[in-house]
């Protein structure tokens, strides 16, 4: 548990132990850092993760950081349909039920430009890879389970009308829009048995996003932008309370969760509602 959080935490985030908590992403950024709060609340965490050797390296340092720690690696690309589909018959096969999982994987400017499936790959990843992972695993979660989703700020600019022409921004807002679109209706749907749906907009984070190793962003530019999330953003620690007070506070069924600064770019979490874009798209759903 990060100290400076400890007093809000122990305000506004109820034990978990013994609760199995399943994060796409997990080993890195906003995902790593929910699963050190998790942990810490007693939960049994699985990261859900596309690279081996970055997941066990995650294990370990949060076994480094928590010597109480159950945590442990499964692998899953949301860039293939094939491989989200195993990864659900290999946790179903596990047996035991999961209490939250949270979605947090998803790329910005990716270098690859489609997925396994021919798909445009941002659009695909963050909203197409994503749902059918959520109603791969819906069955497996526990009565009064929570999948919550990591959203994002620029949901109210998505034209979901519309086909990017290239990966960049405009995919990645159309994505996000679909996205929160999909938590809302799934919300707006739910009946007794189904697990709550939860949406969280962790703000803007330092995150490796930017990264040229992740994007097709030109280093200078991938420099700069870490530079400005570093200087005039909060840490990837903050930003994971959001997910936190959706899975362990008194988030509910069709919440939405966001840092409650100015324009929602930082600060500690509360409830607020989706945007009118955003409304707009489940309509259409």
């Amino acid at each position: 548990m990060a100290e400076k959080y400890r007093k809000w935490l122990e305000k506004h985030a109820r034990p978990m132990s013994g609760e199995r908590v399943v994060i796409t992403g997990g080993n890195s950024g906003i995902g790593f850092a929910a699963a050190g709060e998790f942990l810490s609340l007693g939960a049994v965490v699985t990261l859900a993760c596309r690279n081996e050797a970055r997941a066990a390296a995650a294990c370990e340092r949060l076994r480094a950081r928590y010597p109480l720690a159950d945590v442990d690696y499964a692998l899953v690309d949301l860039a293939s349909f094939a491989s989200i589909d195993a990864f659900a018959a290999r946790l179903a096969a596990d047996t035991r039920p999961v209490d939250v999982f949270l979605h947090c994987a998803g790329v910005y400017y990716p270098k690859k430009a489609t997925t396994e499936d021919g798909l445009p790959m941002t659009v695909g990843v963050n909203y197409c890879g994503t749902v059918r992972l959520s109603e791969a695993v819906e069955p497996l979660l526990a009565p009064g389970g929570r999948m919550i989703f990591v959203t994002s700020l620029v949901d109210r600019n998505g034209k979901t009308d519309r086909e990017p022409k290239k990966e960049g921004y405009a995919a990645y807002a159309k994505s996000k829009t679909l996205l929160s679109a999909y938590v809302l209706h799934r919300a707006r749907t739910r009946t007794e048995g189904m697990p709550l749906f939860l949406a969280v907009h962790p703000g803007i984070t330092a995150t490796d996003l930017l990264s040229s190793e992740k994007t097709a962003h030109k280093p200078l530019f991938s420099r700069l932008g870490h530079a400005f999330l570093y200087l005039f953003t909060h840490s990837p620690e903050k930003a994971a309370l959001t997910a936190i007070r959706a899975a362990a506070g008194d988030g509910e069924n069709g919440d939405i969760i966001a840092p409650r600064g100015l324009f929602g770019i930082s600060g500690y979490p509360h409830k607020t509602r989706f945007c009118a874009r955003v409304r707009r798209a489940e309509k259409n759903m």
